[in-house]
């Protein structure tokens, strides 16, 4: 019998009534060519979008679909549902048909993301887009080669399992699939119509899925290996080829929430990436079954977003959550066994190591008193509208060479790195094991066997009331020779205790001491097994927010003998981790757990959006107390200045500000008044400054505490001094002391609705803020130009605080007997169309605590659909 290759089509619908959901112009079924690359070579096949495509959309077609037919053999078949706030449930019969519906709602709602970030790995930015603001798409360019992405990729492509490369086909036909449909003119976001938008191959999808696994390691240091060169020859010997003077810091991003200078959070660099999660035990949760509340802080801009979504695979998969936009599978979410999320690791996904070069010869360096000579290769990039442009790309043994502002590449020493996740490629077995796992054994089983989390830590809940935290992320090994000799050099060497400081580890080069030590168990080659990676099961909680492992729970330390690299113990907690502590630790009739201190899924969604931060829980009263005692104080004039908005000073009267305070409750709702000028006050005090008594090792839960004492040397107060500042910043911006927060914090994406929430200085868990280098990426996406800051030490503007990251897919889970009932919000939204309601939608509900019940069985889900369902297909490949 001959196959027909017409569209496959449920219902009865004509081309030209395809559009919406499915569709772009009417009739517009156009034939489009998909370039594939296997192995580093380009062939072009033919791609015929008739043959390809098949939909039924669910705001045009005249006829509900409900049931989904097996697959053929050599065609994908998905039915796509969607439910309150466009959350899409696609439904197969096997697992490459229901990646295949992934792909092709992830392209309705998210194709322009996806499309640019294959730009970037595939290092085509300037051919495409031209050599961008200071040759900025140029730099990126050189930057990801010499990541040696593809290079890499390349080579891992023909060993992976045989699963990933399914689920990469799978997905991008069905992405590429959408994309034919509705033509480069029909894609709802800011790309429509852009000639660079055009089908991706699976190993493109492999590739851009590696990128992200770098997103704490090599993606932070790209912007300083594209552009390195040895250093010219001339007098100085020693002087940097780098034109910055003064040292960035090193980062490795693990626990920022605002945005950190050097190598620092995210992609686009200098966005923090970070996290709460909580994983409660029988002993915890009212039904007795385990609980989860997820609260990634992620961008709400850019490639970093995630997006809700269920797949399910009747009798293999059932799974419920977010994936980030343009990739398969769900990395934080549920099934009818186990739910999980993730924190960004505090530990370190790469090693710096500091080259001494070879005497009259700065292209080698001395290893064990032996000269190396660097790898190089020269490279071209095409750029359109101007003219190719070669450089010569430089390496190491350990990776590329950096050009670090304010140590560069001199004629006797520069910096090199090692990056742990640059070989992963475990990634997607990971996801789908943890996916399919059906009791915590199983669970954990998937991270011993496949070691692929890249940069976080896990956190747990099972059906059978088990709570499980573990930072089994990526860790470059050292061997105790190793680590000793790098923490004395913490003590005698500024630029490794510079780069310790802002969370990155900077070896030393010249000797094979410092090498990754091979170990059996471990992932790959140099990094820590799973056996030696920290963890711990409870009954009753375990939580983290992105500080290391060693204070997972506040009964039980997590103490061993565990790598250096995976983080401290007895260090400083941040006033994030401590209030969530304190949130989960409250017992008591007015605690958020109620009297019986057990959790129901109500109670643990209030104490999620609780919005209150411990700064104000520690030190409100007490500055209340301080202020009540003076009426005014004496405040110096203060001219403007970049970031610094200019203050009248002379004699301030605290009485209004003080009462303010007062009778503020702590909170940061959208309705809190209060918050702003706390925040303000908060704003003029370095870390830790506010604080009277520091740290103490021996009681890490209640320490640092109290607030800082008034001098007793009739020197002015700081306590007093920074309320008045933080009255005048206000009062100059033009607020009131008692403005409501949800007047002054908004969302920077353009609406300017309320945002609740608080920053990590404040110590709020539901962590909202601004990052400068978001928002410069995603203003080729639409996103507003913001008004300058008028305080640098909080990011105050004339428009108030404007939110562009942060708290992002809220979820919570409580598993009961009659199976897991959720809720959650995606705080941005489902779409990167800024004209879709959907775009908004969620902040609307994010700022009234509105959460959604997710349909997660077929009832629940019939009776939240939006529109009509709709078939989607094509043959296999």
């Amino acid at each position: 019998m001959e196959r027909s290759n017409r569209p496959m089509v449920r219902g009865a619908v004509t081309p030209r009534d395809r559009r919406d959901t499915c569709g772009g112009q009417p009739g517009r079924i156009g034939p489009t060519r998909r370039a594939r690359l296997v192995f580093g070579v380009v062939t072009t096949v033919a791609a015929l979008a008739a043959s390809m495509v098949g939909c039924s959309s669910d705001r045009s077609a005249t006829e509900s679909t409900t049931t989904v037919r097996a697959a053929d053999s050599d065609g994908y078949r998905a039915e796509i549902r969607r439910t309150t706030d466009g959350v899409p449930h696609i439904t197969a019969s096997d697992l490459g048909s229901v990646v295949f519906g992934q792909g092709w709602a992830s392209g309705e709602d998210y194709s322009c993301t996806l499309a640019d970030q294959i730009l970037k790995v595939t290092s085509t930015r300037a051919k495409w887009l031209g050599p961008g603001e200071g040759d900025e798409n140029v730099d990126s360019d050189f930057a990801w080669k010499a990541l040696r992405l593809e290079e890499i990729a390349t080579k891992e492509w023909t060993e992976v399992d045989s699963r990933v490369r399914d689920l990469m086909d799978a997905f991008t036909a069905g992405w590429n699939a959408h994309l034919a449909r509705v033509g480069a003119d029909g894609v709802k976001g800011w790309c429509a119509g852009a000639a660079w938008l055009q089908p991706i191959t699976p190993f493109q999808l492999f590739t851009y899925a590696k990128s992200i696994a770098l997103a704490a390691s090599g993606a932070q240091l790209a912007r300083f290996v594209g552009k390195v060169q040895p250093p010219s020859t001339g007098d100085g010997a020693g002087a940097p080829s780098s034109t910055s003077a003064k040292p960035a810091a090193l980062h490795s991003g693990g626990a920022a929430d605002s945005p950190a200078s050097g190598i620092g959070g995210g992609e686009p660099s200098g966005s923090g990436l970070a996290s709460n999660a909580w994983a409660l035990g029988s002993e915890r949760s009212s039904g007795g079954g385990g609980m989860l509340m997820a609260n990634p802080h992620f961008p709400w801009e850019g490639p970093l977003r995630f997006w809700e979504v269920q797949l399910t695979v009747p009798g293999q998969l059932n799974i419920y959550g977010a994936m980030l936009t343009g990739l398969p599978a769900v990395g934080i979410g549920f099934n009818e066994h186990i739910a999980w999320s993730h924190t960004v690791s505090a530990g370190n996904r790469f090693t710096a190591y500091r080259l001494t070069l070879a005497p009259g010869d700065p292209t080698s360096y001395v290893k064990d008193a032996k000269p190396v000579a660097m790898r190089h290769r020269d490279v071209t990039i095409e750029v359109a509208g101007a003219a190719p442009v070669t450089r010569t790309l430089w390496w190491s043994e350990y990776g590329p060479i950096l050009d670090f502002p304010g140590v560069g590449w001199s004629r006797t020493s520069t910096l090199t790195f090692r990056d742990a996740n640059s070989t992963n490629d475990e990634l997607f077995d990971q996801f789908l094991a943890m996916d399919r796992a059906t009791s915590m054994a199983e669970f954990k089983k998937a991270h011993r066997r496949y070691q692929g989390i890249p940069l976080f830590n896990t956190i747990a809940a099972s059906s059978d009331g088990q709570a499980w935290y573990a930072d089994t992320s990526a860790t470059p090994n050292l061997s105790p020779a190793a680590e000793a000799a790098f923490k004395d050099r913490l003590k005698s060497d500024p630029l490794t205790k510079t780069a310790y400081d802002n969370g990155a580890v900077l070896l030393d080069g010249s000797t094979s001491r410092d090498d990754w030590v091979d170990e059996k168990g471990a992932r790959d080659p140099g990094l820590v097994p799973y056996s030696r990676m920290p963890q711990i099961t409870r009954r009753d909680y375990v939580f983290n927010a992105n500080d290391s492992y060693w204070l997972a729970n506040g009964k039980k330390l997590l103490t061993g003998d565990y790598s250096i690299l995976h983080g401290a113990q007895d260090t400083e907690r941040s006033a994030r981790t401590r209030e969530n502590l304190a949130v989960l630790s409250d017992v008591g009739k007015s605690s958020p757990a109620g009297a019986d201190g057990r959790f129901t899924l109500d109670e643990l969604g209030s104490a999620a959006l609780r919005n209150g931060g411990f700064l104000s829980r520690e030190l409100r009263s007490e500055v209340v107390e301080r202020c009540r005692k003076v009426t005014t104080v004496d405040l110096a004039p203060r001219p403007a200045a970049v970031g610094q908005i200019a203050l009248p000073g002379g004699s301030v009267d605290l009485t209004k500000a003080c009462q303010v305070l007062d009778e503020w409750n702590g909170r940061y709702d959208v309705d809190s008044r209060g918050a702003a000028l706390f925040r303000e006050f908060l704003g003029q005090f370095d870390r830790d400054a506010v604080w009277a008594d520091p740290f103490d090792p021996d009681h890490p839960l209640t320490t640092p505490k109290g607030l800082v004492a008034a001098p007793t040397d009739g020197s002015p107060d700081p306590v007093l001094q920074a309320l008045a500042t933080a009255a005048q910043t206000l009062a100059a911006a033009g607020f009131e002391l008692s403005v409501p927060l949800g007047e002054v914090q908004i969302d920077g994406r353009g609406s300017k609705l309320a945002v609740p929430g608080g920053t990590n200085t404040e110590g709020a868990t539901n962590i909202v803020t601004w990052n400068p280098g978001l928002n410069k990426a995603a203003q080729g996406e639409g996103a507003p130009v913001p008004p300058e800051r008028l305080s640098t030490a909080t990011g105050l503007t004339s428009s108030g605080w404007l939110v562009d990251y942060g708290t992002s897919f809220l979820m919570v889970v409580d598993f009961t007997r009659g199976g897991p009932k959720a809720r959650s919000i995606l705080t941005y939204g489902e779409t990167e169309d800024r004209d879709d309601p959907r775009f908004t939608s969620q902040t609307r509900r994010f700022a009234e605590k509105r959460w959604k019940d997710v349909a997660f069985t077929p009832a629940q889900i019939a009776a939240q659909a939006v529109g009509k369902a709709y078939t989607v297909g094509a043959p296999r490949r």
